[in-house]
């Protein structure tokens, strides 16, 4: 027996909020890495007195790994059942992220429309908040998922 996750279509409603699983602590250890993998020139992401000269009590975590992880938290509610994703936009780091904080985030369904040229699908528009273990907003941004529709997927 298939489990079938995440929403179809027509699961979504506009207004809805999706609190995302668990969340998600973050170490110093996997900031370097991200730093590291990705070939970071900024030293601001992996050099410690460059960073308290910047006024920082630590080094940061690179805003795109916190993009990544509040992103990734989304997936089982917003696109198991995409087709393909069709961009971010407004997307806005208010706060910085340091080694220790734990991410939460939850997106709110902003808006929802068929498919102009396919009817088994639609476009989904949410917001996506993540916010630290204070509550305070540490990134944001919307983006557009193009989903599949229940029946014509074989859906239940």
């Amino acid at each position: 027996m298939a489990i079938v996750r995440g929403r179809y279509y027509e699961d979504f409603t506009v207004g809805d909020v999706y609190r995302h699983h668990w969340g998600r602590t973050l170490t110093q250890a996997e900031s370097q890495l991200f730093a590291t993998a990705t070939m970071n020139a900024v030293p601001l992401y992996f050099n410690a007195l460059h960073a308290e000269a910047l006024g920082h009590r630590q080094v940061p975590i690179h805003p795109l790994l916190v993009m990544n992880v509040v992103f990734g938290m989304t997936v089982e509610d917003l696109s198991e059942q995409a087709l393909a994703h069709l961009g971010y936009w407004n997307m806005t780091f208010p706060r910085w992220v340091y080694p220790g904080d734990t991410l939460i985030s939850s997106s709110e369904v902003l808006d929802k429309r068929e498919s102009g040229s396919k009817p088994d699908r639609g476009i989904v528009h949410v917001r996506t908040t993540g916010v630290n273990q204070r509550g305070e907003e540490v990134c944001v941004y919307e983006r557009k998922i193009l989903v599949k529709k229940r029946a014509a997927y074989g859906g239940i």
